[in-house]
């Protein structure tokens, strides 16, 4: 039976939430968004966190919060969301890359020592795709030349490095609240700091947010629940795979559809903004009870994959005995990528591909980052989330060896 390549859900109780709050009048303000608030600093390891609008929206603020000043260098990794280094630059800093590395995909050490220097205000280290980049390393490197770090988790919920968790490492940590993370509250995200006056102006910030109203719940509701719908897996095989088995065969005018914000003029934050709800924060705080089964889970049916296939196909991994990774998506890298998503779909897999790109190609005249140019390339999304159950781990680890046999060569 033909697998999606995600399986979205809409959190429990949303509806009837929504209409029970909304007759009541609590769902704008209450308690439990400081609720959640103490709880996510709690989980994570850090003296405050504050609720914002979402992930990028987080980063945002963290920059308002620094009073960084405008031209102020900043090192990203050069294979992330592309939003990053756009919503860096569109506010006036000196945006500088360095490359990543394949194990990880993360930014690589050994590349941000030769980048920084001491002109660097700010390095922006990515956490990709669930897996800890070598954020202890990159930390070191931060501190030995005055640079605050700060920690992208949008993927990365959970994950540890050390007994620490992702978003502890950095004086900042960012986290999204998409419906396709860990934590879904219907858009939206936390940051969490290290510093209590750091924490209370990006909280200042936060507030002067303009209010919600009940257009943008409904149509975050309805959203959210047709992304459920299509990728359950009754719609996903009677409507969803075939639909995708005959646009493959077309080319694709979208191909790129995937990696939103790819274009400059394509940086927005229409959507991503206004004050979080309290509404949000009930769904955030009864996800926090029940999403440590799911992590374990996800985490289980990621090593019965990669075990199954390690010796066929490279994973994206982080080898440290200490590193405790989420696997909010599993990722491998095959030179004929795109030839082996059809390949997959055909034989009842779907794939996804092009979330991450190349950001250095976003500057004009810019050094190359060959390694991050060979991720964009490479880099394929094969599903292991935590609803598929042990038969169907092995069915797709099938698959992904009848595949790779297809293309007539090992990938590893």
């Amino acid at each position: 039976m033909p697998v999606a390549r995600q399986r979205i859900h809409l959190p429990p109780r949303s509806w009837s939430r929504a209409l029970v709050d909304g007759v009541t009048g609590r769902l704008w303000e209450g308690p439990e968004i400081a609720r959640l608030e103490t709880a996510f600093a709690s989980f994570i390891g850090t003296p405050q966190a504050v609720a914002v609008p979402s992930g990028r929206a987080g980063l945002g603020f963290i920059f308002q919060a620094m009073g960084l000043e405008p031209g102020a260098e900043i090192i990203c990794s050069a294979f992330g969301y592309p939003v990053v280094p756009h919503l860096a630059n569109s506010l006036g800093y000196d945006v500088k890359f360095a490359d990543c590395e394949l194990d990880t995909l993360g930014m690589d050490p050994e590349a941000l020592s030769k980048v920084i220097s001491n002109k660097t205000r700010v390095v922006l280290a990515t956490h990709l795709y669930g897996v800890p980049c070598r954020i202890r390393e990159i930390a070191e490197i931060c501190e030995a030349h005055g640079a605050a770090l700060i920690e992208d988790c949008a993927h990365c919920f959970g994950a540890a490095v050390d007994q620490r968790k992702v978003g502890s490492w950095g004086s900042f940590g960012y986290f999204s609240f998409e419906t396709s993370k860990p934590v879904n509250t219907l858009g939206g995200g936390m940051v969490a700091v290290r510093d209590p006056e750091a924490a209370a102006r990006i909280r200042g910030i936060a507030a002067k947010e303009p209010g919600k109203g009940p257009k943008w719940l409904l149509k975050r509701l309805m959203k959210t629940s047709f992304e459920a719908t299509v990728t359950h897996p009754l719609v996903f095989n009677l409507g969803v795979y075939p639909a995708l088995r005959i646009m493959s065969g077309r080319e694709k005018e979208e191909q790129d559809r995937f990696a939103s914000g790819y274009q400059r003029d394509e940086v927005t934050m229409l959507g991503r903004m206004g004050r979080y709800t309290a509404y949000q924060a009930k769904l955030g705080l009864a996800q926090m009870e029940i999403t440590k089964a799911a992590l374990a889970q996800r985490l289980a049916n990621a090593t019965r994959l990669i075990d199954r296939l390690s010796d066929k196909v490279r994973f994206q991994v982080n080898n440290a005995p200490d590193v405790h990774s989420n696997f909010m998506l599993v990722t491998a890298l095959f030179p004929d990528m795109e030839q082996m998503a059809d390949r997959l779909l055909k034989l009842g897999v779907d794939t996804k591909h092009h979330y991450m790109r190349d950001c250095s190609r976003l500057l004009e005249n810019g050094p190359d980052f060959p390694l991050a140019a060979q991720a964009e390339r490479e880099v394929l999304h094969i599903p292991a989330y935590p609803e598929l159950g042990e038969r169907q781990i092995d069915w797709i680890a099938e698959r992904v060896e009848r595949a790779v046999k297809e293309a007539g060569t090992s990938e590893r």
